[in-house]
């Protein structure tokens, strides 16, 4: 237990704790080492005397942390900030709309506001495509990436053409997979 002497985050600590506990049941409150007298005593002290309880010292307040649900957090953070850099390496190498919402989930709206805040330059209209015999080296990449998710799979092609913008592979896959 990580005991908590700070008065204003004590002060927040019991606000919550007695918010939570009002809808406890007796035998949870005991649970917890509080009566239901005890609760409904807190529940009557007037801001200022709950502030002075927070000062007390005697009161000890400690902070638990489940740390097999820490992990798992720790875990979905970096999952998540993962997501995150793949989303931005999207916009910023020319993904269209279409394939953010494909592969990200993302509204058109927020990809525009996203290229926006990168200061990314789409051209409108139909995206360049390279000559023939590059749009067929670019299907034999694609066709060997196999099963794997299609963000890593449109992520990989990128890095092996990075010349050209997401959005130009993308019509080339498109257009290959609807030959196929």
């Amino acid at each position: 237990m990580l005991p908590l002497n700070d008065t204003q985050v004590r002060l927040v600590l019991l606000n919550h704790a007695v918010l939570r506990l009002a809808r406890a049941r007796p035998d949870q409150l005991e649970a917890f080492g509080i009566s239901v007298e005890q609760l409904e005593r807190l529940r009557q002290l007037s801001p200022l005397d709950l502030q002075r309880l927070a000062a007390m010292r005697e009161l000890i307040l400690s902070l638990a942390i489940d740390g097999r649900a820490l992990q798992e957090g720790l875990r979905n953070l970096v999952l998540i900030k993962e997501a995150k850099a793949l989303e931005s390496y999207f916009i910023r190498h020319g993904a269209s709309t279409r394939l953010m919402t494909v592969l990200f989930k993302m509204r058109r709206k927020l990809t525009l506001t996203c290229r926006r805040e990168l200061a990314v330059q789409c051209p409108s209209g139909r995206v360049p495509l390279p000559d023939c015999a590059l749009r067929e080296r670019i299907c034999q990449v694609w066709r060997s990436l196999g099963d794997t998710a299609p963000r890593a799979r449109y992520f990989q092609l990128h890095q092996a053409f990075a010349q050209w913008p997401i959005a130009a592979l993308e019509v080339i896959i498109r257009d290959f997979e609807a030959g196929a």
